[in-house]
Order: C-alpha cells, then sequence, then structure tokens
C-alpha cells in the first residue's frame, strides 16, 4: 500500500526548511502522489497542521468515499475565492505554490486577493521527491515493463514487408488496452529514413525488404509507466547501419558502466555522448541521454550534460543514446535503469 503519510511529512519538513506554513499543489500528477486521487480539477493545500483537499462537485463524492485522511474543500463558485477563504481561516502567512504548474496570470489574481498574505513561488519540489521511488512504486514500474515487454515482441513479429507503420502503431495501441493499460504515448514505428526523426509520427510507409525499424513504446500500467525503444532488422542492411547501430550499443554501455550512487548525472550523459562524437557522429545526438520515469512518461531526473545533481538509490530513468541521419535514419536503443544501493539495474532486459 503507497504512504501518502510518509510523503506528506516529507513535504511538511521541506517547507519548514523553506520558510513556509503552507504549499498549495496544483499540478494533478502531484496531487494524485501525495493523495492517491485520480480525478481531475482538484488541489491540495498542506499546513502543518492540516491536509485540505480541493474539488468541484463533479468529483466531491469520489473525494469524500477515498480521502478519509483529508479535509474535503468543495470549490462552489470560484478557485480563487475559496483558496482565499482558506488562507484568511487558517491565518496563513506564506504561501508556497508550485511555479512549474500555476500560470502567471492565475497567481497574480489570487496575490492581490490574500492581503498581506504572500505567495512563494517554488519549482519542483513535489518532482523531487517523486525521483525517488519506493519499494512498491518500483515493483508496479516492473509490471508495467514486463507488459511492455510482451507488446514489443507481438509487434516486432508482425513487422514484415507490405505492413505499414500506422498498422503496427495501431496493433501496439489495441495490445495495450487488451492488457487493462493504455500508452504513454502513441507508440512509434518509423522505417529506414523516417527513423532520423527522434519522436516520428506513424504514417502509411509500408515496411519494406533489407530495412531497419525504430520501435518505441510506452505504457501506463496502474499508474505507472515504462518506456523501451528497439530497432529491427529486416532482410541484409546496409553497413552504415550497421555501424551506427554498434555504437549507439556501445555508448549505451559505456553510459550504464558510469551508473552508481554519488554519480553526477551530467557525467553519466557525456560519458555517451563523448563516445558518439568521437566515432564521428555526435552532431546526429540531439537529445539527452534519458529521462526519469514512474507516474509521467518523462519526469525527473532528466539524465542530461547540463543535470549536476547526483544519483540516488531509488532513481528509475532510460538511457537512450542515439544517433539520428537525416535523409538515411536513425539508431536508438533505449533502456529503463533503476539505481541499486551499489549500482545499477537495467529493468528491460
Amino acid at each position: 500500500m503507497v504512504d501518502h503519510e510518509t510523503r506528506i511529512a516529507l513535504l511538511r519538513k521541506e517547507m519548514g526548511v523553506r520558510g513556509l506554513d503552507s504549499f498549495l499543489v496544483t499540478n494533478e500528477t502531484n496531487v494524485s502522489y501525495l493523495s492517491g486521487f485520480e480525478g481531475r480539477d482538484s488541489s491540495i493545500l498542506i499546513t502543518q497542521a492540516k491536509k485540505i483537499f480541493l474539488t468541484d462537485s463533479r468529483y466531491i463524492e469520489e473525494a469524500k468515499s477515498n480521502l478519509r485522511a483529508f479535509d474535503i474543500e468543495l470549490i462552489a463558485l470560484s478557485n480563487y475565492e475559496t483558496i482565499r477563504e482558506l488562507i484568511q481561516k487558517n491565518n496563513l502567512k506564506k504561501i508556497g505554490f508550485e511555479s512549474m504548474d500555476l500560470p502567471y496570470e492565475v497567481a497574480k489574481r489570487l496575490k492581490g486577493m490574500i492581503g498581506r498574505s504572500k505567495l512563494a513561488a517554488v519549482k519542483g519540489l513535489v518532482e523531487a521527491f517523486r525521483a525517488i521511488k519506493d519499494a512498491k512504486e518500483i515493483g508496479l514500474i516492473k509490471d508495467s515493463i514486463r507488459l511492455t515487454q510482451r507488446v514489443l515482441k507481438k509487434v516486432s513479429n508482425e513487422i514484415r514487408p507490405g505492413v505499414s507503420e500506422k498498422s503496427l502503431s495501431a496493433k501496439a495501441e489495441v495490445e495495450f488496452i487488451n492488457a487493462g493499460g493504455h500508452p504513454g504515448f502513441p507508440p512509434i514505428v518509423a522505417c529506414g529514413a523516417n527513423s532520423s526523426k527522434p519522436h516520428a509520427h506513424a504514417g502509411d510507409t509500408q515496411i519494406k525488404k533489407d530495412r531497419f525499424v525504430m520501435v518505441d513504446i510506452a505504457r501506463c500500467l496502474n499508474r505507472y509507466n515504462s518506456d523501451c525503444t528497439r530497432m529491427v532488422l529486416l532482410g541484409k542492411v546496409k553497413e552504415k547501419f550497421k555501424k551506427i547501430y554498434n555504437i549507439v550499443y556501445e555508448a549505451g554501455k559505456i553510459a550504464l558502466d558510469m551508473i552508481r550512487p554519488g554519480i553526477r548525472i551530467s557525467e553519466v550523459d557525456l560519458a555517451a555522448r563523448r563516445h558518439i562524437e568521437n566515432n564521428g557522429f555526435g552532431r546526429f545526438f540531439g537529445h539527452s541521454l534519458g529521462h526519469g520515469i514512474g507516474l509521467e512518461v518523462h519526469e525527473e531526473p532528466a539524465i542530461s550534460r547540463l543535470n549536476q545533481d547526483a544519483l540516488k538509490p531509488g532513481m528509475v530513468f532510460t538511457v537512450e543514446p542515439a544517433i539520428y541521419i537525416p535523409g538515411f535514419g536513425g539508431a536508438r536503443i533505449e533502456d529503463m535503469v533503476l539505481v541499486a544501493e551499489d549500482g545499477y539495474e537495467v529493468l528491460t532486459r
């Protein structure tokens, strides 16, 4: 069972460090992370003494039934008025809010309504907690991965000359739905030159013999996501593709060998990137090495050369080095990795 109380306790501790007497959570994924609620258009106001869940008439019955540990507040007319009244009622002086989620105009209007109380913009606070997965979350992610691998295998077995990218992508979606989940994003199936587009849209292009096909699928099961990319080879493939594939494969191995607690995330990205650069293909690898994954397909930590944070046990992210050559095609190999106490575990093999 998910321990929401521990998550809220961590939030309250960080609120104290930042001098906040309350924190307004408006990001839907963060609301779910802290409460377990799966509806929409709701928010949470956390103080050191109270946990207040705000929602409207569409979700009030569900909230009252499922969130016994929260005070449930009905938004009858206006979010602004309800939040203002709660700030006044609880004598709140400094309220943190999620600066990456609350629109500027909303924050500006709210600020003008709360008198001498102050709003404090905070970036990525709950997201930082989400970056470290507990045992329950890791188990759910592994469940999602197992199903993704089954679907990936089924789709790969359907790849043959004459079959369209679009039909293969649709098959992946149907397989996910039949298994009780849904795609984390539209499945990517890109043949030959189309695979030079990192997020290629599956179209009417038909698979041809002696080509390579990129298949990238993500799945959400029980709210937790998985993400995996594989290259499928069909017939005799050009030596140029074999070359870039092997470079990408080696770059992934180099990155994995770097992973352990305490290592700067930027060093992991740069280790793989330098290998690709040293082999003459640096300008064909534009995106970060990977991304965190959990309640969202893309979340913290960003596995980027710009991220100076250190790896910590419990982080789950992708490692996906790639080479994309316009007009020719690309190669990407994406695996999911768990940072362990003494190293790493590849979850997608």
